[in-house]
């Protein structure tokens, strides 16, 4: 099956929006950006096209820095995942901070 139309817009980084993406093939990386990025619509379609169980298996393996931590909670209530390592999925947008320059 290949990846539907409105997802492209997810993979901007792709080449042609990553049109020639394959649900079989890359499934791993269009579950991610879909439950990362996508919208209520986006992830209803995946879920509809790939079934829960699918979506939780792949959810399990970790994608480095791809979620907002309210995202990933919210991902993990709805699939009944404890994930345990959170800090690999969870989105860094504010960098290390060291004791030594906070408030400088």
């Amino acid at each position: 099956m290949k990846i539907l139309k409105k997802f492209n817009k997810l993979f901007w980084f792709l080449p042609e929006r990553g049109a020639g993406l394959n649900f079989e093939k890359d499934k791993h990386i269009i579950i991610h950006q879909t439950l990362a990025l996508g919208s209520v619509e986006d992830i209803r379609t995946l879920f509809r096209e790939c079934g829960e169980e699918e979506i939780r298996k792949e959810f399990q393996n970790p994608v480095k820095g791809l979620y907002h931590p309210a995202v990933l909670e919210l991902f993990q209530y709805l699939l009944k995942v404890r994930l345990k390592n959170k800090s690999q999925y969870i989105k860094n947008i504010h960098g290390k901070f060291s004791s030594g320059n906070i408030g400088r």
